[in-house]
């Protein structure tokens, strides 16, 4: 829109300046009355951009919902995603046959991370376990809730490694 009031305002300038049109009345009226217009439309666009009106409001939908406040622990659920090992199943492992159960204790923190991922229980295997604890530093809970409030609490989960097509708990 700027760039058409800019182009009106440079033809009607041009007109002032065309030996055709400088000694007659109307052409000057015209091309003054243009000029003036679209400059005037230039500064009141660029105004409105300038102070930041240029985009339509957008309406806000406020939601009040009500949240049960919980007096005690409550235990995280799952894993937002089923936990699943089996793209981290170490490639030696897959090659030797080895499987195995790996139970890991960690701490689930108040922003659903896992923190200090360790090994519970041995799967007899070093690298399986190590897969383990590394795919676990990955999961995301929903917290726990004790007085209103998100705060971390232990958690226990197990790995299973399988060469079939089930895959982990």
């Amino acid at each position: 829109m700027i760039f058409i009031e800019f182009l009106v305002f440079v033809v009607s300038s041009g007109l002032f300046c065309s030996e055709r049109f400088r000694h007659n009345l109307y052409a000057w009226l015209t091309a003054g009355v243009l000029a003036t217009a679209s400059s005037l439309l230039f500064v009141y666009h660029i105004g409105i951009m300038l102070t930041g009106h240029a985009a339509e409001p957008v309406p806000v939908k406020i939601v009040k919902e009500r949240v049960a406040v919980l007096q005690k622990i409550s235990q995280p659920p799952s894993p937002s995603q089923p936990a699943d090992c089996h793209d981290d199943y170490p490639f030696w492992s897959r090659l030797w046959g080895q499987e195995g159960t790996t139970d890991l204790a960690f701490q689930i923190r108040a922003d659903g991370t896992v923190d200090g991922v360790k090994v519970a229980q041995s799967s007899g295997s070093d690298r399986l376990d190590d897969a383990a604890v590394d795919c676990a530093a990955k999961w995301h809970y929903r917290p726990a809730i004790k007085d209103g409030k998100l705060t971390d609490v232990p958690w226990t989960a197990q790995v299973v490694w399988t060469l079939s097509d089930t895959v982990t708990k």
